[in-house]
């Protein structure tokens, strides 16, 4: 070929590239006032800073931190950090340094699953913003403890519960410390958790029951899920041996939501029971989980993106001028009967729901 075809060939693959990212941006951008991810993760974040944590419970840790704050929080950092918002920061920080003088220790959860140790994303977080290696130390000790003791059998940490829940609130913690640390140990952890749940539990139609024990497709279960892949899946390098598994895993499931979503945008309490009530918490996490998707490439945007710029926008359409989102499932073990699931309290505000809409707008900065 001579350099005069080398060149209009390589023009035009560029003109293919740009109108390829244009055509994938398209359903990522350009949204009306007041919708957009700047302006609704400032509203998010600002309501978290005016909430009073101190009078979180959770079970019996008394006065700790609850893991639905925690996830919203490493959503308000991030957002902080990708608008350059110094105050923002400084904010979040005096918030949040008190988990590291010794008279506020009762604030860290202290038990035996991964509901407690997601706590160590707020330090690891604030580690990488701000350089205290205080909160580096604090992620750190979180983070071992939780891989301290292992089934010989299946190698998976002892805070493993086969609830779903589980492929987020162990495997992002583990996928950001190696984001931190540059240790690869932890999301191999990561890696083994996530194959080993998704090939237990994962059915034909992409979907995961809430655990072992029970045969329900819960929105939020679901959605921990697809959180939890799409944490691992960008801190893993594509070399790795478990690359390609997980990411099968998760095309899978990104491929048995789509159907389910509502002409609304959103998607539904039990995913498979289209009477049930939409839900909001869920339908943050699978926005959440199809931006990073198509952004990364993973997913075809002219499938998938009209389905995450409907959920963004229904999104918005549930948050108040106060910055709270509607209709977002309350904290929920696993249940027996469909009814239970369907009779779940519905709140407002509940920072189940508010984290996902932040993880959501910092996907589409990013």
């Amino acid at each position: 070929m001579d350099k005069r075809n080398l060149l209009i060939g390589l023009v035009f693959g560029l003109m293919i590239f740009s109108w390829a990212q244009g055509q994938k941006n398209d359903y990522l951008s350009n949204f009306p006032e007041g919708k957009t991810p700047e302006e609704i993760g400032l509203i998010i974040t600002e309501n978290l800073l005016s909430r009073d944590y101190r009078r979180t419970k959770f079970l019996n840790n008394k006065g700790s931190m609850h893991y639905a704050e925690v996830v919203t929080a490493y959503g308000a950092l991030k957002f902080s950090d990708l608008t350059n918002d110094r105050k923002l920061l400084l904010q979040l920080e005096k918030r949040y340094r008190p988990i590291v003088d010794e008279d506020n220790s009762d604030l860290i959860p202290k038990g035996f699953h991964g509901d407690f140790t997601v706590f160590a994303l707020i330090p690891f977080e604030l580690y990488r913003l701000r350089g205290d290696k205080r909160f580096y130390f604090l992620g750190m000790k979180m983070v071992t403890e939780q891989w301290e003791y292992t089934n010989p059998e299946d190698g998976l940490t002892w805070q493993a519960r086969w609830w779903i829940d589980d492929a987020y609130m162990i495997a992002s913690v583990d996928a950001l410390a190696t984001r931190i640390t540059g240790d690869q140990t932890w999301v191999n952890n990561a890696a083994l958790l996530l194959e080993a749940y998704c090939r237990k539990l994962q059915a034909d139609n992409g979907l995961l029951p809430h655990s072992d024990n029970t045969p329900y497709y819960w929105g939020r279960g679901v959605g921990w899920v697809a959180a939890g892949l799409t944490e691992a899946l960008t801190t893993m390098k594509k070399d790795h041996p478990m690359y390609a598994e997980l990411m099968g895993y998760y095309k899978k499931l990104m491929a048995g939501l789509l159907p389910l979503q509502a002409k609304s945008g959103l998607w539904h309490q039990l995913l498979d029971y289209p009477d049930s009530y939409e839900e909001t918490s869920c339908t943050g996490m699978f926005t959440y989980a199809y931006i990073v998707g198509i952004k990364n490439g993973w997913l075809d945007a002219a499938t998938y993106g009209p389905a995450a710029r409907s959920g963004w926008l229904a999104l918005t359409e549930k948050i108040n001028e106060n910055g709270e989102i509607s209709d977002v499932c309350v904290g929920t073990n696993e249940m027996h009967g469909a009814e239970a699931y369907l009779q779940r309290e519905r709140r407002t505000g509940d920072f189940h729901g508010q984290a996902p809409v932040l993880w959501c707008a910092n996907a589409m900065m990013q």
